[in-house]
């Protein structure tokens, strides 16, 4: 043995494995030096990046020393915890499901074993443990194995228990346990706790403003989907008062919130004050609910001015100026209504053409603009998607009324 120095010294690792096996042709079955040669040529190979070929050297150690007790304690439980290790490392560069899975095993058994040997384990130990547990658990995401999944929430529980200052990994692999059991009522507490410890971690909001509103999408009574949608908007709240979740589709998400628990007003207030500044993205439908939401309290004027406010933001859509028409007429301002109406079928973009040209005949009738009204009649008759059994009335009043006044016009 007292040529491995040099060797060692001059980082000669090559060198090491060669002398080792040497030694091993030569050592006696189940002596010391076998034991202490396999114990060498392991940690060879790991300096040489060799972890597999470090494994059988390195078990012969360790199951050596366990049948004849030619090492320490201490030292058997660091072969224990490398081998878990080294298992562990060789599994996660396994492509093959059956492979992968006997790795996993293997190292699940030592670090268990090593668990198992002490009253003790060190935190970075038992963390180890239950992540091989959750990753065993979850090998194959079509088929959850639930013994090992419950396995490893049992520990992280044990392990937060136990520990003054747990690491934030622990509370990681609990949440990803409950998610996995689809536990939404537990995850919620969990992420709760998560972000008052780490409120400057935007993930932990997303996923519990996301949580609630699953919730909520799936409470069986009104008063449970209420609550959870309340503590969607005040989890959404808490985490832009500071400086996340800002983007527009988390303040659209908290517009629709508030519509959803029949806070119009405020979702009013949040939708309008959004769609001016930016804060939440702009489009046709976005001005048509604001609109409407001021209809649904009354207040008529209003929607026509953030109609006129979204026309000049999307002059070119002509279904703006066709919701004004319709709100003008509402407001018995048929005047108006024929204007705006002249102006939607200008500049086209409407959702149904033809109900507009009818809507247009119907105004034209009422204010006696008889031969508007017949083109716009025919045109509706003509571009209609689905037949109207109004229409036909409509224009035989029409072409009555045109009758009436050329006979009239005859009489004079």
């Amino acid at each position: 043995m007292v040529k491995i120095q040099p060797l060692i010294d001059g980082q000669d690792w090559n060198g090491v494995v060669e002398l080792m096996q040497s030694i091993l042709r030569y050592a006696a079955p189940n002596s010391f030096d076998q034991a202490l040669a396999n114990d060498i040529l392991s940690k060879a190979y790991l300096q040489l990046g060799d972890y597999a070929a470090s494994l059988p050297p390195l078990e012969a150690a360790y199951n050596s020393a366990v049948a004849n007790g030619f090492f320490e304690e201490r030292s058997q439980l660091e072969r224990l915890y490398l081998l878990a290790q080294i298992y562990y490392q060789e599994a996660s560069t396994v492509k093959v499901p059956a492979a992968q899975a006997q790795l996993f095993s293997k190292a699940l058994g030592y670090i268990e074993k090593w668990i198992n040997s002490q009253e003790s384990p060190s935190a970075d130990g038992r963390m180890f443990y239950i992540s091989l547990l959750y990753n065993q658990a979850v090998l194959d995401p079509q088929k959850i194995d639930m013994g090992f999944l419950k396995k490893a929430q049992q520990q992280c529980q044990e392990a937060l228990q136990a520990e003054l200052a747990p690491k934030e990994g622990l509370y990681l692999i609990l949440l990803a346990t409950l998610q996995q059991e689809g536990d939404l009522a537990r995850t919620t507490d969990l992420l709760e706790l998560l972000a008052k410890q780490y409120p400057a971690k935007q993930t932990y909001w997303q996923q519990l403003f996301a949580t609630y509103s699953n919730l909520s999408a799936e409470a069986k009574r009104p008063e449970e989907a209420e609550s959870y949608n309340l503590r969607a908007i005040v989890t959404l709240e808490r985490a832009q008062a500071l400086g996340f979740m800002n983007t527009p589709k988390d303040n659209y998400n908290l517009v629709g919130i508030y519509f959803n628990i029949g806070q119009f007003g405020k979702a009013t207030e949040l939708l309008h004050a959004g769609l001016r500044s930016g804060a939440i993205d702009a489009d046709i439908k976005k001005w048509e609910l604001l609109a409407y939401s001021f209809i649904q309290v009354n207040r008529e004027l209003t929607a026509i001015e953030v109609l006129k406010e979204a026309i000049q933001q999307f002059p070119e859509s002509g279904q703006l100026d066709n919701q004004v028409a319709q709100i003008y007429y509402s407001l018995n301002q048929s005047e108006e209504s024929y204007r705006y109406l002249n102006s939607a079928l200008a500049k086209g973009g409407l959702d149904n053409v033809g109900a507009v040209h009818y809507f247009k005949a119907y105004i034209c009738f009422e204010l006696q603009k008889l031969d508007e009204a017949l083109v716009a009649i025919n045109l509706a008759a003509e571009l209609q998607r689905t037949e109207n059994a109004q229409l036909p009335g409509l224009r035989q009043a029409i072409q009555d009324a045109i009758a009436n006044r050329e006979a009239a016009t005859k009489a004079l």
